[in-house]
């Protein structure tokens, strides 16, 4: 099999793996590796053809990592979980005074509670304040 079709089959490995991921990172790696199929069409050599993929590769996951840095710095404003914030969870059980499960979107979450929040072992139900990783912040 010749090289350029070597790079086009694992540049398509790619997109294909990428649907299932939807990160962009395997799109850009992709990306290079085509140019770099490109580059094999025409004849230049297995060193011109790995620095172009290399090239290529890097400079376009690290544009979009630094894409994603930039346009991520108020995570709230920019994540899905924005409209939770405000919503009301259920106290399932208390792991220690400031740190809980509760139920919320038919699931069970860990949970912590606000640093200004005061502990209240009767209280059932709180209020989502913001969400850190996966956990939720509650007040």
């Amino acid at each position: 099999m010749e090289a350029h079709w070597i790079w086009w089959l694992a540049a398509l490995a790619l997109v294909v793996a990428e649907m299932s991921s939807g990160t962009f990172y395997l799109i850009a790696v992709a990306s290079g590796l085509a140019v770099a199929g490109i580059v094999a069409y025409l004849g230049v050599s297995w060193i011109g053809q790995v620095a172009v993929a290399a090239v290529l590769c890097s400079a376009s996951v690290a544009g979009i990592y630094r894409w994603k840095k930039q346009n991520s710095s108020r995570p709230h404003e920019n994540s899905n979980f924005a409209n939770d914030i405000g919503q009301t969870v259920h106290l399932v059980s208390w792991s220690d005074e400031r740190h809980a499960r509760v139920s919320y979107r038919g699931a069970e979450w860990d949970a912590k509670l606000a640093s200004e929040t005061a502990t209240d072992a009767t209280r059932q139900t709180w209020r989502i304040k913001e969400i850190v990783g996966s956990q939720l912040i509650i007040e």
